[in-house]
């Protein structure tokens, strides 16, 4: 069913799993007051097993389509929650549902979206894959992480954890984001106002300071015990010195002493070219390769399916990553 803002968030918080990409701050982070074109869902009101929000666009020739990125869940949801609720959402008449959920791949997801009518689309456009450290074993660095957290300590870098950021600490994380943005051509830029947004609800800001100055940035969202990386931000110098790896080695510390059991990168897909590189950075922490619930669609006719296969790859050029 169909509820409005308000009380869509207030059901949310009855469950238990809630990817950063569905709470209240990144809405408001990356749509502002933009919020005309949301649809928010739960399965019950009474007693809510599983939730989302999804962004609606209108767009010929495809029709009505409801884009979801990322799914709330109770501890003990089930095949047939998720498929009786994404059969509801097809019945609401959508020509195109896309999904993706960044939660680990379990098969009961599969089965019940499935079953409600759902399909992997003809291309994905997002690696399913991820990276996930284990904060309560015992860390297993690799000699060439261990030889940069090293080599950063030499050069005086410091770590700082933000327990009351501020606007200042906004516009150095911006400012330090500027320069990877560079380094990496990306296509979207951060503001300190949106950063700010963020910082208000569970989601936590760090820093590596060397000689007064801040050399690297990071943000991490709190979901109960599962940690997720949100964005880095790392300067020039901050990868010459190696406090890239210093900063991270430190969040893990910082939240398994705080209870956390997990630690996920987020999307770091395995390359045969130069992506690879970050994959194998990652992987000096010691994690573990999974795979998320991933992509899958709906479409009312299959003559829009292919259509709109070729639209995200072609005309948007959308690969996978």
């Amino acid at each position: 069913m169909q509820l409005d803002y308000q009380t869509f968030f207030q059901q949310q918080q009855r469950l238990r799993n809630i990817p950063f990409n569905q709470t209240k701050n990144w809405l408001e982070h990356s749509r502002g007051n933009n919020i005309e074109n949301v649809r928010f869902f739960v399965d019950s009101i009474d007693e809510p097993h599983i939730a989302c929000y999804g962004y609606l666009s209108n767009r010929k020739p495809f029709g009505r389509q409801l884009n979801i990125d990322g799914i709330s869940k109770s501890a003990d949801i089930n095949s047939d929650h998720i498929r009786s609720f994404f059969k509801s959402i097809i019945e609401e008449g959508y020509s195109i549902i896309h999904l993706s959920d960044i939660d680990e791949y379990n098969p009961n997801f599969e089965v019940g979206i499935r079953r409600a009518g759902l399909v992997r689309p003809l291309g994905l456009h997002l690696c399913p894959m991820s990276m996930i450290v284990d904060l309560q074993k015992p860390f297993q660095f690799h000699r060439n992480w261990r030889r940069n957290v090293k080599k950063a300590m030499e050069q005086d870098c410091r770590f700082v954890v933000k327990d009351n950021p501020t606007m200042e600490d906004a516009k150095e994380f911006v400012r330090l984001f500027g320069e990877l943005k560079e380094r990496k051509g990306l296509r979207f830029s951060l503001t300190p106002e949106r950063i700010m947004v963020l910082l208000k609800g569970n989601y936590k800001i760090f820093f590596v300071e060397r000689e007064g100055v801040n050399i690297c940035g990071r943000i991490s969202y709190i979901n109960n015990t599962s940690i997720y990386d949100v964005y880095a931000a790392n300067s020039n110098e901050a990868i010459s010195v190696g406090a890239a790896y210093l900063i991270q080695e430190n969040i893990f510390q910082y939240f398994r002493e705080r209870g956390a059991e997990r630690f996920d990168y987020g999307r770091i897909p395995p390359s045969a070219g130069k992506m690879d590189n970050i994959y194998i950075a990652k992987s000096y922490s010691g994690g573990h390769p999974i795979g998320y619930n991933g992509e899958w669609g709906f479409c009312d006719k299959q003559w829009k399916n292919y259509l709109y296969s070729w639209y995200m790859f072609g005309f948007r050029n959308r690969t996978m990553y």
